[in-house]
Order: C-alpha cells, then sequence, then structure tokens
C-alpha cells in the first residue's frame, strides 16, 4: 500500500514537472495564454480540484493541502514545484503587462518556497525547486515580512 502511493505521488509529480516544462515552452515561444493554461492545468493535476474551487484558498491553505497525510520529502517537493508553478505564472503574468498578478504570484513562490525550505530541509531538492536569491531578484524592493523574514534567516544559518 505505501508503494502503491508513493508511485502514485511520483507519477503526479513527474506529470506535474511535464506541464511545468511544457508552460517553460510555450511562454518562451510567445505563447502566454497557451503557458497559464498549461499552469492551471497542472494545478488542478497536483490539487486533484478544479481551478474555480482551487484558487479560492490561500497560499498557507494550499501549503496545508500539499502536505496533508504526506511524507515530508514528498512534502516538501509538492509544495516547492507549486511555487515554480507559481513563479512561472508570475513571468508570464509580467509578459502579458499584469504586474499586480506577477507580484502576487511571485510572492506566492517566495513564501512557499521558503515555507517548505524552512519546513523540510534544503537537501538534494529536486531540479524544478527555484532558489529564494531567484525569487527574491524577480522582486525588487520588497520587503520581507516578519515570517519570511525568519525562513530567510533559519535558510542562512544552516548554508
Amino acid at each position: 500500500m505505501i508503494t502503491s502511493r508513493r508511485d502514485y505521488l511520483l507519477r503526479m509529480i513527474d506529470e506535474v514537472t511535464r506541464l511545468l516544462a511544457r508552460a517553460l515552452f510555450q511562454r518562451k515561444s510567445g505563447r502566454q495564454q497557451e503557458a497559464l493554461q498549461a499552469i492551471v492545468q497542472a494545478c488542478e493535476r497536483l490539487f486533484s480540484m478544479e481551478a474555480a474551487q482551487l484558487f479560492q484558498f490561500t497560499p498557507d491553505q494550499h501549503f496545508l493541502m500539499l502536505i496533508q497525510g504526506e511524507p515530508p520529502l514528498e512534502a516538501r517537493d509538492k509544495v516547492l514545484i507549486y511555487a515554480s508553478l507559481c513563479a512561472e505564472a508570475g513571468q508570464v503574468y509580467a509578459e502579458l503587462g499584469r504586474p499586480e498578478m506577477a507580484q502576487a504570484s511571485r510572492l506566492n513562490a517566495l513564501r512557499l518556497t521558503l515555507k517548505a525550505r524552512a519546513t523540510f530541509g534544503s537537501e538534494a531538492l529536486p531540479d524544478y525547486a527555484r532558489t529564494p536569491q531567484e525569487l527574491l531578484a524577480a522582486l525588487p524592493n520588497l520587503s520581507l515580512d516578519p515570517e519570511m523574514t525568519a525562513w530567510q534567516r533559519q535558510m542562512e544559518k544552516e548554508a
């Protein structure tokens, strides 16, 4: 039973990773709307929930939904793939001239990444994981809230 659950998680993460790669390709090919569709499809697959319902929740609720009942490494990887999807959505929104949506998506990506690393560690990260530095670079002049500042300091101490 545990092996079949782990196999299912690995297949699901692989499928979401392929959708993320498709979104990257479409964005770089100038097809931003198709990239957003791939991102939404990946989020729906990751959460096993339709977008209309999924995006009613906050990022903190998304975090809890992703980690609930999961072993630590699988939970971390699910959160990090979601953070990567948010970061990619931020890039697409920026290219579409929607700076508010770009900033909100990028901020979600940073919050999720910092929280995942603080909660589960930073060792043996998957290839799709974005670094906090990369995410911060996309958010110039951002003041981190106290919770995010604490997570960032914790990571710096561990480095």
